[in-house]
């Protein structure tokens, strides 16, 4: 499909990669009327001129026989990105579609139900950015006319706008694509490669047929380390040669050779491995011999075979053996472009485009958010962002088509077998180079050495403690005839029951899995403690699968009203055999900005509840809390340019910062335990302003000096000097420094925004600490909208199973301590009984022995 498509827009690349075009990122680029029974398949095709972080924004609609525009009738999901020089198709279905061109569509849509005589209109953020036609105009007998065939863009004009210019297009006039002789102007079916250039001079791509005899195998050839030569780019560029080589990959469009070992020319700066352009019917492993033409394709040196001399098949040669490579790279990969190399046990750091492209990214270590690791632009902060830059290597899947129906390098690929962030991957294949960064294309299927644990590994105490988003759980709501409905306005998860059930028994895996004795959860529906409340339905469905001592029970505000007035808000599960809640929880609201006139930037509450440990009778006080996101924008961010510092930890940083001064002084209170924890997902990364204000900030160690938000409540609305810190202890950089809770797609590093932090009389207490990654890690495309969206019906892909993994975007994690009863020393006498043994000893051992089979009994349940 890809290459047979691209041939419609055969100077689309040279035209709107010009300097003329950069107004808009994506542009309509072709049209196809198909020409099977009722005029299937009917598609848009769609250039990415720039990279695209997200393609949400776009959406494409018709506009039927004249009758002006039908509307934005279909966007592309979040989270999808698309890169420069790709293209994207948009088609009426997918059967056809596929029969047609051998392979699917990126998307199928029933707005692409066109005929050659309606327009089509690409939108951005609802907004009309380009269009093909005239929606105003019925085609029929105009120049744009493309039934049962196509039109196609020439020139390197920007998106349109709405203002159709049919000059800019080549048209194949109707009956192309049907075989039918109606129409005698009906041209072949792709056209040739004329374009016009924004200058307006015509370029015609017209086919040579050379008179070149390959001469027989063995015969003298060129060799590759001459063409590809020791500087970056080829001398031999525009140069017609015969080569004779190894096949040793194939790709979609393509094929690699490499020189025989004898025939290398020892010379370390030149590859001996190359790009081939074509298709042959040769096996990977023997020698061919074949004529064509060398050219840099972005990058690559590549040999563009010549269809018109038959290559010759030379048998079976030499097996070449791979170049292994080591992280971080010890040579300039520029002199192995082509070549055959191996990674061993390299790191998996981004799974972005695994099911867009088929392509994954290893290095020697997972990336590290800068501002996970140090202050903003402290010594270490660069440090951790030059390393997050370094030593990067795409694997790649064979085939050219987006979405591809099997990994080629990983065939088994489902929710039960999958490649995740930090997973160790061993690979061989042909080196090549493209958007921007080195490829292999594996010969075989890669080894994956998997990262996933069933269960936290953490040391085990008496108490546990978790905090855990759990990503827009919603059960829905009971509808005027009594039947529960997902189609809602405050809805922000499941779509309907069936996602429902995936996304609650994931959660429901993970929870049970996770073990807490009190787990803190974010994200959830801000519908109350009722009998039909979201916090009811997901403690019931746990309790459903646990024994009777292990059970959960949450707390309810003490009049059962609703935490906040967001969608969304915190809530707090524990097990009543293990705690009590002591006191009614108390509510503290966060700070209110104040935008503009028409605007205010809000937080969630935070929940705070007091419990006593039953066995050893020790009070202990959790504060749960969801800090404002890091994607809205608040005051700063509007009213004034921000600072770098302030750029790199997102927006709305100086309301989290008085987001946490105002937790902070809450939880200053004296009449509240001295033990404390503070946990929740507080959308600031490890080394953040926030997290630094709670816990060991000072501005001499910063390096500068923390300020809170304007416009609120506090201060007067002024923003002021933050002096002094809180000084709770991040249980993470205690026992788990090197974990993480969360991987963004935007920068493919990870970090943690989800944390617990302890108080000095907790922090005694604590014995261990671990992130559990379930989630961050994992395919965006399992998530159980992801899964049930895209991919239900595909055979083999089982990304629709239940299990912890992939239940949320967050991983949880869990923290463990040891609370002691305190010891009462009494008089020598007390401690003996009326005989005169010391039988108050050995109660003691008694209970000392029944304390540790207790925690033995859970040790053996989370191994």
């Amino acid at each position: 499909m890809k290459t047979s498509l691209t041939l419609l827009s055969a100077g689309i690349i040279s035209a709107l990669s010009s300097t003329a075009v950069n107004a808009n990122d994506l542009v309509i680029s072709g049209v196809i009327d198909g020409p099977l029974s009722g005029g299937v398949p009917k598609a848009v095709e769609l250039f990415v001129v720039n990279d695209i972080a997200d393609l949400s924004a776009y959406g494409v609609g018709s506009a039927n026989n004249g009758g002006g525009t039908d509307g934005e009738e279909f966007t592309f999901p979040t989270g999808v990105s698309a890169s420069a020089g790709t293209y994207i198709y948009v088609a009426s279905e997918i059967d056809g579609f596929t029969a047609f061109f051998g392979s699917a569509p990126d998307y199928d849509s029933s707005s692409m139900g066109i005929n050659g005589d309606d327009a089509i209109e690409l939108f951005k953020d609802g907004s009309v950015i380009d269009t093909f036609g005239d929606i105003n105009t019925d085609g029929n007998g105009t120049a744009w006319e493309y039934l049962d065939g196509w039109a196609y863009r020439t020139s390197g004009q920007n998106a349109n706008g709405g203002n159709f210019d049919s000059a800019n297009w080549t048209f194949s006039g109707v009956d192309a694509l049907d075989g039918a002789t109606t129409n005698t102007d009906a041209t072949t079916p792709f056209p040739t490669g004329t374009f016009t250039t924004e200058g307006g001079d015509e370029v015609v791509d017209e086919p040579e047929v050379p008179a070149v005899e390959l001469g027989v195998c063995g015969d003298d050839a060129v060799l590759i380390s001459t063409i590809q030569g020791s500087e970056n780019s080829s001398a031999e560029v525009g140069n017609k040669v015969i080569v004779e080589a190894i096949v040793t990959g194939t790709r979609d469009g393509g094929f690699f050779i490499q020189e025989e070992t004898a025939d290398y020319d020892a010379n370390e700066a030149t590859s001996e491995g190359l790009l081939v352009e074509g298709n042959i019917d040769i096996e990977v492993g023997n020698l061919v011999r074949l004529y064509g033409e060398v050219e840099e394709n972005y990058g690559m040196t590549t040999l563009v075979m010549d269809s018109a001399v038959v290559a010759l098949d030379c048998g079976e040669a030499e097996s070449v053996a791979s170049v292994a490579l080591s992280m971080p790279y010890e040579v300039d990969l520029e002199t192995l472009e082509g070549m055959v190399v191996s990674v061993t046990d390299a790191t998996v750091i981004s799974t972005n485009n695994l099911w867009r492209f088929g392509e994954i990214v290893v290095s020697d270590t997972i990336k590290r958010q800068p501002s996970d690791v140090a202050a903003p632009l402290s010594e270490d902060y660069v440090a951790a962002e030059q390393a997050s830059e370094t030593s990067l290597l795409t694997i790649e899947d064979n085939s050219g088509s987006q979405y591809p129906d099997t990994l080629n390098y990983f065939p088994t690929f489902s929710y039960a077998n999958a490649i995740r962030i930090g997973d160790s991957v061993s690979a061989s294949g042909p080196l090549n180079y493209s958007f921007g960064t080195y490829r292999i294309n594996p010969s075989d299927i890669i080894e994956v050495a998997s990262t996933r644990e069933a269960n936290p590994v953490v040391a085990e105490g008496n108490l546990s403690i978790a905090t855990f988003n759990v990503l827009n759980y919603f059960n829905g709501e009971v509808d005027e005839n009594g039947d529960v409905t997902f189609d809602y306005d405050n809805n922000r998860g499941a779509s309907d029951d069936v996602a429902f059930a995936l996304q609650q028994g994931r959660i429901v895996e993970a929870i049970i899995n996770l073990n807490a004795d009190v787990v803190g959860l974010m994200e959830i529906e801000n519908d109350g403690f009722g009998d039909d409340s979201a916090i009811q339905s997901l403690v019931n469905a746990i309790n459903a699968e646990l024994g009777e001592t292990e059970q959960y029970a949450f707390v309810a505000t003490s009049d059962g009203s609703e935490i906040g007035t967001d969608a969304i808000t915190v809530g707090l599960l524990y097990k009543a055999s293990v705690v009590t809640p002591e006191s009614d929880a108390m509510i503290v609201d966060m700070p209110v900005q104040q935008i503009d006139e028409d605007s205010l930037a809000r937080m969630r509450p935070s929940l705070l509840q007091s419990f006593v440990h039953n066995e050893s009778s020790k009070s202990f006080l959790v504060a749960v809390n969801h800090f404002k996101s890091k994607g809205s924008q608040c005051a700063e961010d509007v009213a004034e340019a921000p600072s770098e510092i302030t750029t790199i930890q997102g927006s709305c940083n100086a309301l989290r910062v008085s987001a946490a001064i105002t937790l902070g002084n809450a939880l200053s209170d004296e009449s509240l335990p001295e033990r404390k924890v503070i946990l929740g997902d507080l959308n600031a990364y490890s080394a953040e302003d926030p997290v630094a204000v709670l816990t060991d900030y000072t501005p001499e160690s910063r390096g500068y000096t923390i300020a809170t938000a304007i416009n609120t409540g506090m201060d007067e609305g002024a923003s002021v000097d933050v002096e002094s810190s809180f000084g709770y202890h991040n249980l993470a950089e205690e026992f788990d420094a090197e974990g993480f809770s969360y991987w963004f797609y935007g920068t493919e590093q990870v970090g943690s925004l989800d944390h617990v932090l302890a108080s000095d009389a907790m922090l005694a207490d604590a014995i261990d600490g671990a992130h559990w990654n379930i989630n961050s890690v994992e395919a965006y495309q399992l998530q159980y909208d992801q899964a049930l969206r895209f991919y239900p019906e595909e055979e083999g892909y089982a990304f629709t199973d239940v299990g912890p993994f992939r239940s949320s975007d967050h991983d949880p994690f869990i923290a463990t301590f040891d609370l002691q009863a305190d010891v009462v020393e009494d008089d020598e006498d007390d401690n003996k009984d009326s005989s005169g043994g010391a039988m108050g000893g050995i109660f003691a051992l008694l209970a000392a022995m029944v304390g540790f089979r207790r925690r033995q009994h859970n040790v053996e349940k989370k191994s």
